[in-house]
């Protein structure tokens, strides 16, 4: 499938949803039946696999500097539209302390990660995947800062942000990707191939973690602020997308991408972060929980105007 073409529900089903519905489901059920500690897998796909996927893809994906440039700039308004949307709405529901913060963070930090990027690699493929991928480092990385910032207490709010981000796997994978492409030396041979492998797992296991992680999400709490960050996030997500791909110039695969990941529900990681700080985690898992059960409804949609 590849934008500018034609496609029927049950194409968009068969060639993208199932496969990304089947592993979410596999996982769920692995949690449910078999009690597997979900912190135990996403940390292997946190600190091995998923450095491994974006280092590798770093070096070997070929990335238009251009579209590059114009998705980076469409991630930085898009984020800063949606938390300043956030920040807006949760003022004026008197939203305060951590559920406040918890709302804007549930805004922002989006699943295009464990989401996105399977999703946008079987709608569009390689080159689709390398424009999520783009996409998906700015969101971790900046999205991740900004959540860790809203939830550290006291004044080294800050300094505990850029420290956590710093120990982040990702950044050092970003780091030291972009460092092999700009000189030229990278492993090589067997060393590779394994970084590589390592990376290609990470597609399938980025969603069975999904799935385990809704199984154990709480799906009762805060109904009317969960109900608030849904619609903000799975209608008003999209639609701040559309405006912006074409505001910043992008077109073709790359503007269905950006469309695609700036449509995608709260990201699993959110959880964590609220849980590390005690920060309404039990609205945090709500809201993951909806968002992404909103998401076989409108990313189908996006899916079929785009393709």
């Amino acid at each position: 499938m590849t934008s500018g073409g034609s496609a029927s529900l049950s194409q968009v089903f068969v060639q993208v949803l199932a496969p990304i519905l089947m592993l979410v489901g596999v996982g769920y059920l692995l949690r449910r039946r078999l009690s597997i500690d979900v912190r135990s897998v996403s940390r292997v796909v946190f600190y091995i696999m998923a450095p491994s996927l974006i280092y590798t893809s770093l070096v070997h994906l070929e990335f238009d500097a251009g579209i590059t440039r114009r998705s980076l700039i469409f991630a930085a308004l898009d984020m800063g539209v949606m938390l300043t949307l956030a920040v807006l709405l949760a003022r004026s529901w008197h939203y305060d302390g951590h559920l406040g913060n918890a709302f804007v963070v549930t805004t922002i930090l989006l699943n295009n990660g464990n989401y996105g990027l399977p999703l946008n690699l079987f709608a569009f493929g390689e080159e689709g995947f390398s424009y999520a991928l783009i996409l998906f480092m700015f969101n971790s990385l900046v999205g991740t800062m900004l959540g860790v910032y809203l939830f550290a207490r006291g004044e080294d709010g800050g300094k505990t942000a850029l420290q956590r981000t710093l120990k982040t796997p990702v950044v050092w994978a970003t780091v030291l990707g972009l460092l092999s492409r700009g000189t030229g030396i990278a492993p090589t041979g067997a060393i590779m191939d394994m970084l590589t492998q390592t990376g290609q797992a990470a597609i399938p296991v980025f969603l069975i973690v999904l799935g385990m992680s809704l199984a154990q999400s709480s799906q009762r709490a805060h109904l009317r602020p969960v109900g608030r960050l849904t619609a903000l996030r799975m209608l008003g997500g999209p639609a701040v997308a559309v405006v912006l791909a074409r505001l910043v110039g992008l077109t073709g695969i790359a503007s269905a991408v950006a469309i695609m990941q700036g449509s995608m529900p709260t990201a699993v990681n959110s959880i964590v972060l609220s849980n590390e700080f005690e920060a309404a985690p039990d609205f945090v898992a709500s809201a993951v929980f909806a968002t992404t059960v909103a998401s076989v409804i409108t990313l189908p949609a996006l899916l079929l105007w785009l393709v």
